[in-house]
């Protein structure tokens, strides 16, 4: 069998929450983050006939691209790769060498959905950086609801802000970990519950992230 280019664009970022993955049978990819506050999911073109891990996707995807479009034959213990003229074995990894989800989150109802577009999740990535900080803030006063790059530690820290959408009449301050923000480059509708979770649905692909909010995030009734 083949995997795509999409595929891979998927395992790639994986590979940003966990290093290894646990693959089942199917056409589900799922991840977890070791600190369990990230979980990925992903429904992708390839149906993998048998229940496999990888403990290294980086090195993984790295061989692959030693080889030109290969073909890819999954055996007991083993991964055969090859092309025309080139062939590679790639060992699974053992059974519990990797981290993977136990179950599926349920996602709870969401008091707050807004449109986050490739552009504006670029521009929040490199005011984060250019700024020197690390909290991404979904705030609102009622009125309208912004997100804001800040250090919410430091009364003083430099901001950047973007205005997203109408607020409902509720105060809040949800409040993330710019670098929890693990998702695959795209336009994504975004739901946050009081609760603690939100939710990343990818609008171009089937592919949706569930992050942990911060515990100190507060949605006022």
């Amino acid at each position: 069998m083949k995997i795509s280019e999409e595929t891979r664009s998927i395992l790639k970022n994986f590979a940003t929450i966990n290093s290894g993955i646990k693959v089942g049978a199917g056409n589900q990819l799922q991840t977890i983050s070791n600190m369990k506050n990230i979980l990925a999911t992903a429904n992708v073109p390839e149906t993998f006939s048998q229940e496999f891990s990888i403990y290294n996707l980086v090195e993984f995807l790295g061989a692959v691209s030693l080889l030109d479009n290969p073909d890819f034959n999954f055996n007991d213990n083993s991964l055969s790769i090859s092309d025309t003229d080139t062939s590679m074995t790639y060992f699974y990894a053992s059974e519990g060498m990797v981290t993977s989800p136990d179950k599926m989150i349920t996602m709870p109802d969401a008091e707050i959905k807004i449109d986050l577009s490739s552009t504006l999740l670029n521009e929040l990535q490199k005011a984060a950086s250019v700024l020197g900080v690390n909290d991404l803030q979904l705030v609102s006063d009622g009125t309208n609801i912004k997100l804001v790059v800040t250090d919410k530690k430091n009364t003083t820290s430099n901001t950047f802000s973007r205005i997203v959408g109408e607020g409902n009449g509720v105060s809040f301050t949800m409040n993330f970990k710019i670098e929890n923000l693990k998702i695959l480059d795209g336009n994504y509708e975004v739901f946050v519950s009081s609760k603690g979770i939100s939710n990343f649905k990818n609008k171009d692909v089937d592919l949706e992230y569930f992050i942990a909010l911060e515990p100190d995030s507060k949605y006022n009734v």
